[in-house]
């Protein structure tokens, strides 16, 4: 969904052909610690587990023999569902531009702007409100999006068959684990509650239903949902059993890295090839670092 896959088969043969040494992450942390890592080592990790991965990228992977880290959300994993943040945003997006009248939705407003990406916020955060308020339910809050894109004419059911906001469903984890991806933390909802206890019941949940579709024991690296940190949250996942998690932030992974504060290359199709290149060659580490944006699964 970020990355097509052209491109993506096009970085691993980049990787290939520069003779990057991938490994798994795991490996690749245990070895940074103990200043064995190979010259340009990589590890390639996912962030919450997109449909596309499984019929996209594993088979790349597969195709070049190269390991990969898949960073779960469980929970719409388990409720395959639309993440309904991404398939809103991605409604109004194909009316940009335009004003469309709504005589449906009472709680929006009468006309419906989605001119610029700011008018386009103002009815998602409208949306968002009211399935707060009124507290929906999963299957209540898919009925509503789907009455939104009748709203503004959009094929609502030709998105779901598509699976383009979907993540992967139980059966194909199994399948990728299987296959050799480790699937690891990205917390159970995609959120980092700001109480303790609730903040290790998601680590505690997230981990229980990877094991359980994967029969991983070790599941013991985490990614922040967004990239969102506080300092509070090292004490917390080091209570909750994991050992390594991983930031939005750009950087080299060096043995001066805290393991709980990783940074990595966010990849993404802005990312020519040519930097892409400059990242395994080193170059990048004499470089200002670019902001990049990198969207993910809304909280639950």
């Amino acid at each position: 969904m970020f990355l097509p896959g052209d491109i993506f088969e096009r970085r691993l043969s980049i990787l290939k052909d520069f003779g990057a040494h991938v490994l798994d992450l795991g490996e690749a942390l245990r070895r940074l610690q103990n200043g064995t890592l190979p010259p340009r080592a990589v590890a390639i990790t996912f962030d919450d587990g997109w449909a596309d991965f499984y019929p996209n990228a594993y088979p790349a992977l597969r195709k070049f023999g190269f390991p990969a880290t898949v960073y779960l959300s469980t929970y719409y994993c388990l409720n395959n569902r639309p993440a309904y943040h991404f398939a809103l945003r991605h409604m109004m997006w194909t009316q940009r531009e335009r004003s469309i009248e709504n005589h449906r939705l009472a709680f929006l407003p009468q006309v419906l702007d989605f001119s610029t990406e700011e008018a386009r916020n103002r009815v998602l955060r409208g949306i968002q409100d009211h399935v707060q308020a009124k507290g929906l339910s999963d299957n209540e809050r898919d009925d509503l999006v789907a009455e939104f894109a009748g709203v503004i004419g959009f094929d609502y059911s030709e998105l779901t068959s598509r699976r383009l906001f979907h993540l992967m469903n139980p059966d194909e984890i199994a399948e990728t684990a299987a296959g050799g991806i480790d699937i690891q933390l990205h917390t159970h909802r995609h959120q980092t509650p700001a109480e303790r206890s609730l903040f290790v019941q998601e680590i505690q949940q997230n981990r229980r239903y990877i094991t359980e579709m994967t029969g991983n024991k070790q599941v013991v690296h985490f990614c922040y949902p967004s990239g969102a940190n506080q300092p509070n949250f090292l004490t917390w996942l080091r209570e909750a059993g994991v050992e390594s998690a991983t930031t939005c932030h750009q950087d080299y992974a060096s043995q001066q890295s805290n393991p709980l504060l990783l940074p990595r290359l966010l990849d993404q199709f802005a990312i020519s090839d040519r930097e892409f290149e400059a990242w395994l060659t080193g170059f990048m580490a004499l470089m200002p670092k670019r902001t990049v944006e990198y969207p993910e699964v809304a909280p639950v």
